[in-house]
């Protein structure tokens, strides 16, 4: 199977995953990570933006703050803000995104 293969199979499981659960950005990466095994940060970083942007553009996750109680907030603006917002955040990190960290992804509900 192919990088690319992998990467569909991926985001066809978060897609998934969110129509009944909340995913953290952390565990999305993690995923990336391990689809390229010894990359640099940045570059799991520019693969997991890479993989999110057609799932935020189709409104098949959207990023969200967790509030208390299980509720949640949407993130405003476009795909393209959202991402841009993600890389911003994740680069000021200066390490990988652990459990809370920036954005959580919900499905379609």
């Amino acid at each position: 199977m192919s990088y690319e293969q992998d990467v569909e199979d991926a985001q066809r499981g978060w897609v998934r995953d969110a129509l009944s659960s909340d995913l953290g950005l952390w565990w999305l990466a993690a995923d990336i990570r391990e689809l390229r095994p010894g990359a640099p940060e940045d570059e799991v970083r520019s693969e997991t933006l890479r993989a999110l942007r057609p799932l935020l553009a189709s409104g098949a996750l959207r990023a969200v703050h967790l509030l208390p109680g299980g509720a949640f907030a949407l993130w405003e603006g476009a795909a393209a803000e959202q991402l841009a917002r993600i890389d911003a955040e994740w680069a000021a990190l200066g390490r990988p995104p652990d459990l809370g960290d920036i954005v959580w992804f919900i499905g379609a509900r």
